[in-house]
């Protein structure tokens, strides 16, 4: 006796177009500035193989603008390209054959996966006694380029603003994309060969609902950031403040110009046309490209990205700094090197590591300051910047 019995696991290789293209979308843009769309299509055909892919679309440049929206769509037209049962029993058989098909995407904004499933029957097949002949006669049955799904569609829509910052950046966002798909084959005398193949077109369109990179958030009238200082920046925004809406506004910092982190929170002021200010010191040694931004985020969660600026700003010193005299009878001193004017953090430890003195004094330049009296023994000084937080430690010696 003859039995055999299909389970197909359909996977895909990879056939990836990315066109720009522009659609419709609706965007929470300010009045008087038009919304806009860049769109991705990649088209994936499915011939068996690979059964999980991982699809990558472009993040959204930050300084191109905002994104209020990401629409994300696959289309899906499943073929099953051939199946055939053919009876090996002396006797009639009757023959049923059931198609089941899963396509699923996974990724970034997507509370869950978008799931399309579908289940076909075909059958029953009466099957004449067998004849011999293979792939022929009243023994076998074949089905051949049927279209069961057609362009059948499934989307889901991304708008909370905590979700919308993963697609900002000069990356890329990647999803996972999987189909299962396998027959099973019923037939009433068990004795019987099957065959079967199956592929599919999956289209998927992915869309970014967007303001113009020079729309300010809804409030905003004017922002601009200034070099101050070798390592300080400075940042200034005008706004329309409505009294009637409960928002706040943020003061973002990134080194890469995609993960911005929050520097100061304000909230709005109730009175007509008002000026923000807000000053960043690099309290880091390291120099480089700092990137600023101002995001508005209301009540309900809704949040609104100024246009992105930039400033090279260099990195804070170690305070340096001479203990004088060192060693010394008891009296000590301290000497500044490198110092701006600003608040230092004096800290003295003894060998036993206690804390035996702590003041903060301001720093004037290259001037001298006496610090305390101390008794005889070996003691650390620990010099901090309160506005950099960075520390020099130099050791004492007392006679």
């Amino acid at each position: 006796m003859k039995h055999s019995y299909s389970k197909f696991f359909i996977g895909f290789v990879f056939v990836m177009m990315l066109l720009l293209d522009r659609y419709t979308a609706v965007a929470q843009c300010p009045p008087g500035y038009p919304p806009g769309s860049t769109a991705y299509d990649t088209t994936i055909a499915t011939p068996p193989g690979i059964n999980t892919l991982q699809i990558k679309f472009p993040q959204f440049d930050p300084a191109a603008g905002m994104v209020t929206c990401v629409r994300l769509c696959i289309s899906i037209t499943g073929v099953v390209d051939s199946v055939s049962v053919e009876n090996n029993s002396a006797s009639p058989q009757t023959a049923d054959i059931y198609y089941i098909r899963t396509d699923q995407i996974t990724g970034p904004g997507l509370s869950g996966a978008l799931t399309n499933s579908i289940n076909f029957h075909y059958g029953p097949y009466a099957l004449g006694a067998a004849d011999f002949s293979p792939g022929s006669g009243l023994d076998f049955v074949a089905i051949s380029h049927d279209t069961l799904l057609n362009s059948v569609q499934v989307c889901g829509n991304i708008s909370d603003s905590a979700a919308l910052s993963v697609f900002y950046g000069h990356d890329s966002v990647t999803y996972n994309y999987s189909i299962t798909a396998f027959t099973n084959i019923s037939c009433t005398g068990g004795n019987y060969n099957s065959t079967v193949a199956t592929s599919a077109l999956v289209r998927i369109h992915f869309e970014y609902c967007t303001c113009p990179g020079y729309v300010l958030p809804l409030n905003i009238r004017d922002f601009n950031l200034t070099k101050i200082a070798d390592n300080k920046a400075g940042l200034n925004w005008s706004t329309y403040d409505n009294n009637t809406e409960n928002y706040r506004y943020e003061v973002q910092v990134s080194r890469d110009g995609s993960n911005f982190s929050t520097l100061g929170r304000f909230a709005k002021n109730a009175v007509g046309h008002n000026i923000y200010n807000f000053e960043y010191t690099n309290g880091q040694t390291a120099g480089g490209t700092f990137f600023f931004r101002i995001k508005q985020v209301y009540s309900n969660g809704v949040t609104y990205y100024s246009v992105v600026k930039q400033v090279t700003l260099e990195g804070s010193k170690l305070p340096k700094f001479i203990i004088y005299p060192n060693p010394s009878d008891g009296i000590i001193g301290i000497k500044f090197d490198n110092n701006d004017n600003g608040k230092m953090l004096i800290q003295v430890f003894n060998s036993q590591g206690q804390k035996v003195i702590q003041k903060e004094i301001v720093a004037s330049g290259s001037s001298y300051q006496q610090i305390a009296a101390l008794q005889s023994g070996v003691y650390w000084l620990k010099l901090t910047d309160v506005t950099s937080q960075l520390s020099s430690v130099n050791q004492l010696f007392i006679k």
